[in-house]
């Protein structure tokens, strides 16, 4: 099930989904510990002796309030005649998530109206040794292990607290948690449980004919007791609708920091411009991490996630962010990496958030038994070339000095000696869609482009000679791409030399890599008939239309009607290749057509997922998928670029 609203603060990061219960819940760092990995925190509501939790059979409509991380939910049951008006965030700097309920009373009489949230916490992730417990001094449900507290509390405008609660044990001996006590409408009160467990609470309004009430309710995250006993107390003597205007007037300010005339573009695709940004920020630890996307429920295929920080990913994040004008983030990002590269000069597959390494499934030795680097060499290229393009924007040449000896000298070294004499090409790695090794065209373009951005950080620094030395490995390696990764007959680029030495002439989306960070002009004649190939062939032919990865793409395939599912990210590459080859508003048009599609398609929200069904739009995949976003942000940042320089 997609996520239709993600906040947070870079500490804390809370996932909702299309029934707005959590599903996800990361503190305190973003990516590193899901708190409820999945789970549903379930949301409630009894009505005249009639109880309903907030499912399909309710009319939902979840967005964001314009320009900020602050949802503004609406929920409706005509049967049971009400209405609720809900906002969600995190508190920009405090680890509180806040919510604020409008009971609407839609019927002409009096009502008992009660609300319950359920919360199936998974403390670090699973589900054994965590308590639950119900304060009476604090007259909250604390659920902790270890070094991790939440505090569950609330009260409504009527002055009242929790008006029931009960804490028990879910997940074993046929128990399915209290959740399933709270559909009689009394919860019994037990006031502790400890092992696998979970907690409901409800409260209660008395509600007048046509008449609307509130109910504030907060979970307080913290590594401590007593600080989340401070919290609790913040939330009631500041109270909810004060810490919601703060979140509001934050995100805002923010997000409108940046000096891009946006008025060039329509309403919908400035909207979905700021949202992508802001979505964005939430994948970002306050640290440096950025991660690639808090949906959990791919937990479910392979038992693992996409909340990892990819050094490509992130190093297009960094760009998308530069291109926007929001520098300290990506400086962020360059400083985790600059903390995580190898001494030898090279990313690994992935990492967690604190920078040790992720999972991977790239072997050590390739088909033919011999030993091979585990690693996507465009990931270490990109974040160099991302450098590039954050200095060549700022300036900022104290910061570069910090980061230049690893980033920049150690990274250099190595893409210059990871190459094949022979060939003047980089050594097989695995490719961007992490399935195969090989010489892949769309690896070769970024090394082209990140020991490009090398020798231009050359001359900044007075190296005449290195400059020299690393321009003339970059015409060699362009040369070699001409030819060896070169199809005469066809006119075009080929996707990869295998690592058996095997031909790979799949048409694939990522051949837009030829001109896009740089390697290629897109004058030149191979790049135009690589990329008329991808839009020929690639092109998803039904009503939803969008591009897919590549020729047969297997993963999460629906049809084999299709190339493959529409991505958002091939799409705006193809956007991206119309603005950058425009000479006329005309030319450019081509690329607004596209970044309207990614507009249409788009949740209600604003969030982008992956990939997409082609019969029916529906998310496949994670969602939100932040590659997707930050895609989004650098094509209209480009398109804007293009149209002020083809104005008069």
């Amino acid at each position: 099930m997609p996520r239709e609203i993600v906040i947070g603060n870079g500490s804390c990061l809370i996932a909702l989904d299309k029934n707005i219960r959590i599903r996800d819940l990361f503190f305190p760092k973003v990516g590193l510990e899901n708190h409820a990995s999945g789970h549903i925190f379930r949301f409630g509501v009894m009505v005249d002796k009639t109880f309903s939790w907030i499912a399909d059979d309710w009319d939902v409509s979840m967005r964001y309030l314009p320009e900020t991380l602050v949802s503004q939910c609406l929920v409706k049951n005509n049967r049971l005649g009400i209405e609720l008006e809900i906002n969600d965030a995190i508190h920009s700097f405090l680890n509180i998530y806040i919510r604020k309920i409008v009971v609407r009373n839609l019927t002409e009489r009096q009502r008992e109206i009660k609300l319950f949230h359920s919360h199936d916490f998974h403390i670090y992730g699973d589900d054994t040794g965590d308590t639950a417990m119900y304060d009476p001094s604090l007259k909250a449900v604390i659920h902790y292990k270890r070094k991790r507290y939440f505090l569950v509390n609330g009260i409504t405008d009527q002055g009242s607290g929790i008006h029931q609660f009960a804490i028990g044990q879910k997940e074993s001996f046929g128990k399915e948690g209290t959740w399933k006590d709270a559909e009689d409408g009394v919860l019994e009160g037990n006031p502790i449980a400890q092992g696998a467990v979970d907690s409901t609470v409800s409260f209660k309004l008395n509600s007048q004919p046509k008449s609307s009430n509130a109910i504030y309710y907060w979970v307080a995250c913290s590594r401590s007791f007593k600080n989340v006993e401070r919290l609790n107390e913040t939330a009631k003597k500041v109270g909810v609708e004060q810490l919601l205007l703060e979140t509001e007037n934050y995100w805002s300010a923010w997000v409108n920091k940046q000096n891009l005339n946006l008025s060039i573009l329509p309403t919908d695709v400035m909207r979905l411009f700021k949202t992508s940004l802001l979505i964005m920020r939430t994948h970002v630890d306050n640290h440096g991490a950025i991660i690639s996307s808090c949906d959990s429920d791919v937990l479910q295929f392979n038992r693992d996630t996409y909340s990892y920080v990819w050094p490509r990913d992130g190093a297009v994040c960094a760009m998308a962010f530069d291109a926007a004008g929001f520098q300290e983030v990506s400086r962020l990002f360059f400083e985790f990496c600059n903390r995580t590269i190898t001494d030898e000069g090279y990313f690994r597959h992935k990492y967690w958030s604190d920078g040790s390494v992720g999972s991977s499934w790239h072997p050590l030795i390739n088909g033919m038994g011999e030993s091979q680097l585990p690693i996507q060499l465009d990931e270490t290229a990109l974040v160099l070339y991302a450098l590039w393009k954050h200095f060549q924007k700022y300036r900022d040449l104290e910061f570069i000095s910090k980061v230049y000896p690893r980033l920049v000298a150690k990274a250099t070294e190595f893409m210059q000696n990871h190459r094949d004499l022979k060939t003047g090409l980089p050594k097989p790695s695995f490719d961007l869609w992490e399935e195969h090794a090989g010489t892949y065209t769309s690896t070769a373009a970024c090394v082209c482009s990140a020991l490009s951005s090398a020798a231009k950080f050359a001359k900044v620094f007075y190296n005449s000679k290195r400059q020299e030395e690393l321009n003339a490995i970059v015409s060699q390696m362009r040369e070699a791409m001409l030819i060896h990764l070169y199809d005469s007959n066809q006119g075009r680029f080929i996707r990869a030399i295998r690592s058996d030495g095997t031909i790979d002439k799949t048409i694939d989306s990522s051949l837009s890599f030829t001109f896009l960070y740089g390697a290629f002009d897109t004058e030149n004649a191979a790049v135009n008939r690589t990329m008329k190939a991808i839009m020929d062939n690639l092109w998803v032919k039904t009503d939803v239309g969008g591009l897919s990865r590549y020729e047969n793409d297997e993963y999460h395939r629906v049809s084999g009607n299709v190339p493959g599912n529409p991505w958002f990210i091939c799409t705006l590459w193809l956007a991206r290749w119309h603005i950058a080859s425009a000479k006329s508003f005309e030319q450019l048009s081509k690329a607004m057509t596209l970044i309207l599609w990614v507009v249409k398609h788009a949740r209600q929200s604003g969030v982008l997922a992956e990939q997409l069904n082609p019969y029916d739009a529906t998310p496949i995949s994670v969602s939100p998928l932040v590659w997707s976003h930050a895609e989004f942000v650098l094509a209209v940042s480009e398109y804007i670029a293009k149209y002020q320089q083809l104005s008069p």
